[in-house]
């Protein structure tokens, strides 16, 4: 039985844990979704190159003066993620157990993912110069839980970079708002997959 739901069980049944077996029990599901979530480092990878080419496209389409289409390179970005989507569901149907750490960040993921387009796609007049920041500040918070619920310093990091940024770009002219996107792309989302894969190989050798 899945270790959350055996937690649970024993909690209905009135079954006290000891404070060692409360503690073993959490680090087991702790240590699972860590070995699981290596497992992930291709959605990172994919779903950030398509931020980056998107973001940067639409740098390159501002710098060149096509300003009515500007945004059109962010189009992929709803079909990079169904795909994602798709995939692992595939994949975690074959799945017998579920994580409750795993489940938790894939729910904020897909929550954080949509108010991201959204606000992207129908409320970007509305936020001005402020776009770029608020999708960056809003996207920070994902990999700071997700490091701090599974434990992981790189995760932290990354999220504490991508706020730190996030604020800078206030005082960064517009027009290289894309730009910024672009570069947190690579540092936040494509080198976390790139890492996460090669910490997978490893622990298979």
């Amino acid at each position: 039985m899945h270790l959350i739901y055996k937690l649970i069980l024993q909690i209905m049944e009135n079954e006290e844990l000891t404070p060692s077996e409360s503690l073993a029990l959490i680090t087991k599901i702790i240590l699972e979704a860590k070995t699981r979530f290596r497992e992930n480092g291709f959605s990172f990878i994919f779903l950030g190159l398509c931020s980056f080419v998107a973001s940067f496209g639409q740098f390159l389409l501002l710098k060149l003066g096509y300003y009515q289409i500007n945004y059109f390179p962010y189009f992929i970005m709803p079909i990079a993620g169904a795909m994602t989507y798709f995939y692992y569901k595939k994949k975690r149907s074959v799945v017998k157990s579920k994580n409750i750490i795993g489940t938790l960040l894939s729910v904020l993921g897909a929550i954080l993912g949509i108010n991201l387009m959204v606000a992207g796609f129908l409320f970007w007049n509305k936020f001005g110069i402020a776009l770029i920041p608020f999708m960056l500040i809003l996207f920070s918070l994902w990999p700071l839980l997700t490091g701090v619920l599974i434990k992981n310093r790189l995760f932290i990091v990354t999220g504490i970079v991508t706020n730190v940024i996030a604020y800078c770009s206030f005082f960064i002219g517009r027009e290289y708002h894309p730009l910024v996107l672009s570069i947190v792309s690579l540092i936040g989302i494509v080198l976390p997959g790139i890492i996460l894969n090669y910490s997978r190989k490893e622990s298979h050798v």
